[in-house]
């Protein structure tokens, strides 16, 4: 029997990134920013340093044997000269930094305003002293401190030693039991007005469970807080509920396609969550098949019933607004004047 890996897209994970499906990210952004993030879901975004340690941890964890390829540790830099290389690395195809030209290292120097009363002999010397930089940039890994490599190793411990996740993560697959990390799927998602548009997903885990014909799951978050202190609140302001449910859509999808498959039934999506703070993982489930969930996150807060738009009709909001090219959300009147109560009432949850 074929492993569910073995359907997938398999593309660099940068490749995928760039591939020109929606995803959770460009959804969830619209739900949380709202009409001003219509223009910008299809830029890519630059990773920042909680990302980039997010990255590292779930490499540790999923993909052991492709840590050392992807990350280098503790090279430091200042950050003048931090700003020049990441210049030469955007602007200069230089494979490595003795290949870089006098007239594109000048360029660099002016551009980021490096150092303007040295000489540029002084400047190259000292930059010099840095091309270790540079030249890990150009081969595509990641730069990472001491303390974030320390910081997921302590991490990975901690989930290998923990009672419930223990049996699930960092465990080999057996003929009944297969644990694939981060498989690719796409599928063909028919809009109600705009045709056939493609969805996207990367699951960190799926664990694939051959004698119960059932599949969980598993998307790992990294945070600064302990994650028995935020996450209810932050799984609203992410709203990981789209992604659960777009996650699990497509994987039905999917596996509808595949006959060996297609009778396995995709159980609730779990999250882990574990904190640089406390370093100690914690498991939190939720089904958005369920008859609450269904048609979007539905929960009750300070005696308020909530219901969030599921991503289904957020998508259908982002396609009309891309195709009608309009300059207002579509809650805002422009043949009369807007009532502001009515909004103010409407404004947290009316996304």
């Amino acid at each position: 029997m074929k492993s569910l890996k073995d359907y997938s897209l398999n593309l660099p994970e940068k490749d995928y990134h760039a591939y020109p499906a929606w995803s959770y990210s460009m959804i969830a952004r619209y739900a949380k920013e709202g009409f001003g993030a219509v223009a910008k879901l299809h830029e890519s975004t630059e990773q920042n340093d909680a990302m980039r340690f997010g990255s590292l941890f779930d490499c540790m964890l999923t993909r052991p044997n492709d840590v050392t390829k992807e990350f280098e540790i503790g090279i430091k830099i200042p950050p003048a000269e931090k700003a020049v290389f990441d210049y030469l690395a955007q602007n200069c195809s230089a494979a490595c930094y003795l290949e870089i030209t006098d007239n594109e290292l000048e360029r660099a120097i002016a551009a980021t305003n490096y150092q303007p009363r040295w000489k540029f002999q002084t400047q190259r010397d000292h930059l010099d002293e840095y091309a270790a930089y540079y030249n890990t940039c150009k081969s595509g890994k990641t730069i990472v401190t001491e303390d974030d490599w320390r910081d997921s190793v302590d991490m990975l411990n901690a989930v290998k030693n923990h009672e419930y996740l223990s049996k699930h993560f960092c465990r080999k697959s057996t003929d009944d039991v297969e644990y694939v990390y981060q498989a690719q799927f796409k599928v063909d998602y028919l809009t109600g007005n705009y045709g056939l548009i493609e969805l996207k997903i990367m699951p960190d885990m799926l664990e694939v469970n051959h004698a119960d014909k059932t599949i969980i799951p598993w998307d790992v978050k990294t945070s600064g807080a302990p994650g028995y202190d935020w996450w209810e609140e932050n799984f609203v302001k992410m709203r990981y509920d789209i992604q659960a449910a777009l996650y699990t859509d497509v994987l039905y999808y999917t596996i509808k396609k595949i006959p060996e498959y297609k009778d396995y039934k995709i159980l609730p999506f779990i999250f882990m969550d574990i904190s640089r703070t406390d370093k100690y993982p914690v498991a939190y489930e939720y089904d958005p098949c369920s008859d609450s969930q269904c048609d979007g996150l539905c929960f009750e807060s300070n005696g308020r019933q909530v219901k969030l738009k599921n991503y289904r009709v957020l998508l259908d909001e982002i396609l009309e607004y891309e195709s009608t090219m309009t300059k207002v959300p579509s809650y805002i009147t422009t043949v009369g004047p807007n009532d502001l109560i009515a909004l103010l009432n409407n404004r947290k949850y009316g996304r």
